[in-house]
C-alpha cells in the first residue's frame, strides 16, 4: 500500500553561480524534499529538510566560496587556469508504504581537480509522528541483531571483493564497526541500504560503499 492520498513529496530546487571579478568561482545546485500534507509529522519533516538545505547553502556561499576564491587568486598569480568548483545536493524517494517514507540523499563537492567528495545517507520516517524509524525496527528481530548485521555486511563485502566488484582497504573488516553509519540507511523495497562514508573502509575512488541487507518481513513488524 502506498502513502495516504493526502501525502505527497515535492522537491524544491535552487541553483546559483558565485563569481569573483566577473569570473565563475562556484556553481551549486540544491534539491530538497518537502512533504505536502497537514499535521505535525509533515511540519517536522519539512523543517528538518529546510534546515538541511540552509546548512548546505551557507557552506557553499561562505566557507567553500572563500576557499575557491583563494585558489582562483593563487592561480591568477601563477598564470595558471582555474576550473570552477561545483556542489550538488539531491535525493529521491526510495520506498513509500503505509506509515513509512524512505528517502535517499546524496551530496557532492568537486574542487576543480576532478576528484569529487561524496556523501550519501538515508532517512526512514514514521510519517504520522514525524519521527525517524530506528534501524532495529527494520531488521529481523532477535538478540544480537547488530552483530548479525555486521556479519552480513562482511559476508557481502567479501563476496563482492572476490568477484572484483570493489577494492576495499586491507583492514576494512576491522573498521566496519567504527565506520558504521548509524543514521545513514534507507529502504530499497525489501532491503535496507546502508551507505558507508567515503574513505572510511575503501579508497576515495570507491565512493560511498553500499550494502543491502534483507529487511524484516511485514508479519514480523506487528
Amino acid at each position: 500500500m502506498g502513502m495516504p492520498a493526502q501525502w505527497k513529496v515535492v522537491w524544491r530546487e535552487e541553483t546559483d553561480t558565485l563569481k569573483l571579478d566577473g569570473e565563475e568561482v562556484l556553481h551549486y545546485r540544491l534539491c530538497w524534499p518537502q512533504l505536502e500534507g497537514s499535521g505535525l509529522g509533515a511540519r517536522w519533516m519539512n523543517r528538518c529538510y529546510t534546515m538541511l538545505a540552509r546548512r548546505w547553502r551557507k557552506r557553499w556561499r561562505q566557507e567553500v566560496y572563500c576557499h575557491a576564491c583563494l585558489e582562483l587568486a593563487q592561480r591568477r598569480a601563477e598564470a595558471r587556469p582555474f576550473t570552477p568548483w561545483r556542489g550538488e545536493l539531491g535525493g529521491q524517494v526510495t520506498t513509500q508504504e503505509e506509515g513509512l517514507l524512505s528517502l535517499c540523499m546524496e551530496g557532492l563537492e568537486e574542487r576543480g581537480d576532478g576528484k569529487p567528495c561524496r556523501i550519501r545517507w538515508g532517512d526512514v520516517w514514521k510519517v504520522e509522528e514525524g519521527a525517524p524509524c530506528p534501524l532495529k525496527e527494520l531488521l529481523p528481530p532477535g538478540r544480537g541483531w547488530k552483530k548479525n548485521l555486521y556479519r552480513q555486511i562482511i559476508q557481502e563485502g567479501e563476496r563482492r571483493q572476490r568477484e572484483g566488484e570493489w577494492v576495499p582497504d586491507p583492514d576494512w573488516r576491522r573498521r566496519i564497526r567504527r565506520a558504521f553509519p548509524e543514521g545513514g540507511f534507507c529502504l530499497q523495497g525489501k532491503e535496507v541500504e546502508l551507505a558507508f562514508p567515503q574513505c572510511s573502509i575503501a579508497p576515495a575512488a570507491e565512493g560511498t560503499p553500499l550494502f543491502r541487507i534483507p529487511r524484516r518481513e511485514k508479519e514480523e513488524q506487528g
